[in-house]
């Protein structure tokens, strides 16, 4: 949304710009007589399409003002987290730690080559569901690998953060074969 946001300043900047370079030209005699001014505007009355044209622009440029307005207004939510009480204070731990945990923790797992995780919130708020997608290495058994990762990834984010993970689904993607060099005989 921010591309459409920058577009529209853009084009009301513009507006704005020629509106007022029109305004100055207009307002200060040097273009047009005070005369020419109220012919303009009784011109723009005279034909419903100039009238429907004129409306319809201001309308235009009262949405795009709008926009922009409640764009600047509106502030973003809170990064989402896991939070904890303390009887010192109060905790929360963004999704984005989380996940940077588990991408750790996985990486221990022998057999895996490329890996990205999401972190999901559970209904509670105090506990988190981790989604991993992986390529594994093709030689270490698929079953074993998951089961390893999900324990190493559950006990890792349930030490290091105190947090407790409910599910952890893994998504294996490819398998990539070692690179084998073939030896040419001669």
């Amino acid at each position: 949304m921010k591309l459409l946001d920058r577009v529209l300043v853009f084009f009301l900047s513009l507006f704005v710009t020629v509106a007022s370079a029109l305004g100055v030209w207009f307002f200060s005699g040097l273009g047009f007589s005070k005369h020419d001014t109220v012919r303009f505007v009784e011109a723009l009355y005279a034909y419903p399409a100039r009238q429907w044209t004129a409306i319809s622009l201001s309308l235009l440029l009262m949405l795009i003002g709008l926009r922009l307005l409640v764009a600047t207004v509106h502030r973003p939510g809170a990064d989402r987290g896991v939070d904890r009480l303390t009887e010192i204070g109060y905790i929360r731990i963004s999704l984005d730690t989380l996940e940077s945990l588990a991408v750790k923790a996985a990486r221990r797992v022998r057999g895996i080559r490329d890996l990205t995780a999401r972190v999901r919130m559970s209904g509670n708020n105090a506990s988190v569901g981790v989604g991993l997608k992986l390529t594994v290495d093709g030689e270490t058994p698929i079953q074993t690998l998951s089961e390893d990762l999900q324990r190493v990834v559950k006990t890792h984010i349930e030490e290091i953060a105190g947090v407790t993970v409910d599910q952890i689904s893994v998504y294996v993607t490819d398998t990539v074969q070692p690179d084998r060099t073939r030896i040419r005989v001669e």
